[in-house]
């Protein structure tokens, strides 16, 4: 495509992010979209010197990842109901 210069991960470091990100999730440790950006430009920091961008992605890059991987929907993370928590230990005030 004519965006693939444009990109700021190359397809398989953007692969990898999304793998990691749908992982976590999985796990119950939703990243949040304000540290997705700087989890991709530690991505970067493997690539050659010449080849390293100068800085962090843009504000709205997070979004444009999850519009370009749909299966990246954000989602609120609700706090764990009192009744399902193992160890409420503590009265509820």
């Amino acid at each position: 495509e004519k965006a693939q210069g444009q990109q700021y991960l190359k397809p398989y470091e953007e692969e990898v992010i999304v793998k990691y990100l749908l992982q976590m999730a999985d796990l119950g440790y939703p990243i949040r979209m304000k540290f997705i950006p700087s989890l991709a430009y530690s991505v970067t920091r493997h690539r050659p010197t010449t080849e390293r961008p100068a800085k962090a992605p843009g504000r709205n890059w997070a979004k444009a990842l999850e519009k370009r991987h749909p299966i990246l929907l954000a989602r609120r993370v609700k706090a764990l109901d009192w009744n399902r928590h193992e160890k409420n230990i503590y009265g509820k005030i």
